[in-house]
């Protein structure tokens, strides 16, 4: 009983915690996407998004290789917010904040 009540106390705990935490990723995550730059290069955002602890899915099943497409996302946040990163070469042309 002792360890059945001692479990409802951490997960009581972790249930008012996690959402704090959840939302100071989405800030985070939403500050990250004002910082980007236009015309910033794409060796600048996967340094500054390793800085920040933000996860960058680049989508590499695009056929022109000039244009391409990111998504950047916190690691322990379940909402479906993400920053969405096009940039062409090089170079970051434009970021966004959208719900997937």
């Amino acid at each position: 009983m002792k360890i059945f009540v001692n479990l409802l106390q951490i997960m009581l705990i972790a249930g008012m915690v996690y959402p704090v935490y959840a939302m100071w990723n989405n800030d985070q995550l939403s500050n990250f996407c004002v910082e980007l730059k236009s015309n910033m290069t794409k060796q600048n955002l996967l340094d500054m998004a390793d800085q920040k602890n933000i996860k960058i899915n680049l989508d590499l099943d695009n056929i022109d290789e000039l244009k391409w497409q990111a998504s950047a996302s916190v690691p322990a946040s379940f909402s479906s917010y993400s920053c969405q990163i096009s940039g062409m070469g090089n170079r970051v042309a434009s970021a966004k904040m959208a719900a997937k």
